[in-house]
This record gives structure tokens, C-alpha cells and sequence, in this order.
């Protein structure tokens, strides 16, 4: 079964919802944006992604990748449209955004909020130092409040934000919110 047979299809917002501030599509064609957890035969084309959107930032270590796509504690999250692979964002178990990244021709259109709600994350370590600028106005946009919590850089922040009420569940696939292990 490949990848493809597991997505999540999601309607991009309307010219309404965009204009509302929600981003979406321009009035035009209707193109389907799918949001699904990666596969490892996913490595490759994630790959040639972070090296051609991330000619300046990291994001993670070269061999890295594989990792992630087969490790039990992180998930890798792909945003596809029409089958493009248009944005990436990487959690770990306990719903904390690691990474994410919109390709930059795609940006405004919705697709970095789709990845973030797919993937349930309730924290995210906001990187301050990206060459696309600060991120924290994004995800305040998504319900994120700053925490004040900082690495010794003070180049990355934690953000949280309050749970949704939405049945229990965290994820686009209705999976139950796990629980957060003691620290």
C-alpha cells in the first residue's frame, strides 16, 4: 500500500475564509491539499525538499531524516498538493512541533495551519533565527502563547496552547490525545 492510499484530503479555504484572515486559495481552479503522515519511501523526495527550500536554515542533520521517518517517538508530517510536496512538519509523540516548513512559493495559502492542526501539536519550539523571519505571529494566529521558556541561544522559545475541546482526539485522524509522560 503506498503513502498516497493514507492521506488526509483537506479542502483549501475559500476566497471567504481567506479574506476573513483564515489564508486559503485565490479564486481559481479548486486543488486538493492533503496532509498524511510520511512513509520512509518518503525519504528521497523530503530530502531533495530541505535541500532546495533550506538552502540557509537547518532543520534536521544530514542521515537524520530516516531516522525520524522510522523512529516511534518523532512523526514526520508531508503537505501535498495535487501530489507536490508543498510543506513538512515534524512532532514528537507528545504532540511538541519540532520543525515546519512551508515551501515559500506556497506560503499564505493555509498550508503551514493545515500541518500544525493535523498534526495536534499543543507546543512548538518557535525558531527565532529563520531567514523567513520570526515565526511567533504565526502561531500566535493558531492560539500558541509565548511561554518565555528559552534555549541557552535564546534563539528558539516554547509555545503552548490551550487544549481543544474536540472529543478527546488531537489529530486530524481522530487518534486519541496521548498522555504526557511525567518530567
Amino acid at each position: 500500500m503506498s503513502a498516497r492510499a493514507n492521506c488526509v484530503p483537506m479542502a483549501a479555504p475559500s476566497p471567504a475564509d481567506r479574506a476573513a484572515g483564515g489564508g486559503g486559495a485565490t479564486a481559481g481552479p479548486r486543488v486538493e491539499l492533503t496532509v498524511r503522515r510520511a512513509a520512509p519511501s518518503d525519504e528521497a523526495p523530503l530530502s531533495f525538499f530541505f535541500d532546495t527550500v533550506l538552502r540557509r536554515d537547518y532543520f534536521v542533520r544530514r542521515g537524520q531524516l530516516g531516522e525520524l521517518l522510522r523512529s516511534a517517538y518523532h512523526q514526520v508530517w508531508v503537505a501535498e498538493i495535487d501530489c507536490i510536496l508543498v510543506g513538512v512538519a515534524i512532532t514528537t509523540r507528545s504532540t511538541r512541533l519540532v520543525n515546519a516548513i512551508v515551501h515559500p512559493a506556497y506560503r499564505g495559502l493555509g498550508i503551514g495551519q493545515a500541518l500544525v492542526n493535523a498534526s495536534g501539536a499543543s507546543e512548538v519550539r518557535a525558531k527565532l533565527d529563520m531567514s523567513s523571519g520570526d515565526p511567533r505571529g504565526f502561531y500566535e494566529r493558531l492560539g500558541f502563547k509565548a511561554t518565555g521558556e528559552t534555549n541557552e541561544k535564546g534563539n528558539i522559545e516554547l509555545m503552548r496552547r490551550a487544549a481543544e475541546r474536540n472529543g478527546g482526539t488531537s489529530r486530524a485522524s481522530g487518534e486519541p490525545r496521548r498522555a504526557r509522560r511525567p518530567k
